[in-house]
């Protein structure tokens, strides 16, 4: 990754943070993006990277969001690792306002980005966006949420024939349960709707993973390393499961 620039966005916690930290030890310049800036620059000062290299902006407000890809400086690598979880079964968002936001981050936004960057991006470039097995399949009360993933796996496909004469690629990641705080609020909210500890909810989610436990956030960031790198230049619109064996492609 040497000598390479990389906009990662997700970048204040969980997966985001674990790849930001490991293009940063290949010897990327990682632009960090987030909505906390206290939470980027405790990343960055980690990283030891420039005040500058930060990309702060609420991923739903489209015209800000417009004005800070513009500003980017020409990249090699945009890796889409931002995105929420809000759940809502068909009757308890009767004003759909889950189902406009998580679409707005996690679809629209993705869709924004590519849309200001992928023109400046260097030949030979790499796109990786952090989708779901949720991408692939379905659970109840999480339509908003699959239905963003599902879409992106579609923009990947179609991003990915649109730039390969470019030389660059774009692929999807799609994990399943991760150690980060999204999972765990995710499990807390499972317990408090079930009123069970969040440690039996999950214990639960474990034993339904073949490897017995959750992915860690750096296992991710390693597959998505390898997709940002050099070698996996022939690798386009690919969606890749990383899920402990809890479901195949």
């Amino acid at each position: 990754m040497t000598a390479r620039c990389a906009l990662v966005t997700g970048a204040s916690s969980g997966i985001g943070a674990a790849v930001a930290r490991r293009l940063a030890r290949g010897g990327a310049r990682v632009i960090l993006g987030g909505t906390s800036r206290a939470a980027l620059d405790r990343l960055g000062t980690e990283l030891g990277s420039a005040p500058e290299d930060r990309f702060e902006v609420d991923l739903a407000d489209r015209r800000a969001l417009v004005r800070a890809v513009a500003a980017l400086p020409p990249l090699d690598v945009v890796v889409l690792a931002a995105g929420i979880c809000a759940q809502a079964t068909l009757d308890e968002d009767p004003e759909d306002l889950v189902w406009t936001r998580v679409l707005e981050i996690n679809l629209h936004a993705v869709h924004l980005i590519l849309k200001g960057a992928a023109p400046r991006m260097h030949t030979g470039g790499r796109i990786v966006a952090i989708s779901s097995g949720l991408g692939k399949l379905g659970r109840a009360g999480y339509t908003a949420y699959c239905a963003s993933k599902h879409a992106v796996l579609g923009v990947v496909k179609c991003v990915a024939r649109e730039l390969a004469p470019r030389g660059i690629t774009v692929n999807a990641v799609c994990p399943g349960w991760v150690e980060t705080p999204m999972a765990r609020a995710d499990v807390e909210r499972a317990a408090v709707r079930r009123g069970i500890p969040a440690a039996v909810v999950h214990a639960e989610v474990c034993a339904q993973i073949p490897i017995g436990r959750m992915v860690e956030p750096d296992e991710v960031a390693g597959l998505v390393e390898w997709l940002a790198s050099p070698g996996a230049a022939a690798i386009t619109g690919e969606a890749y499961d990383i899920s402990g064996g809890e479901f195949f492609a």
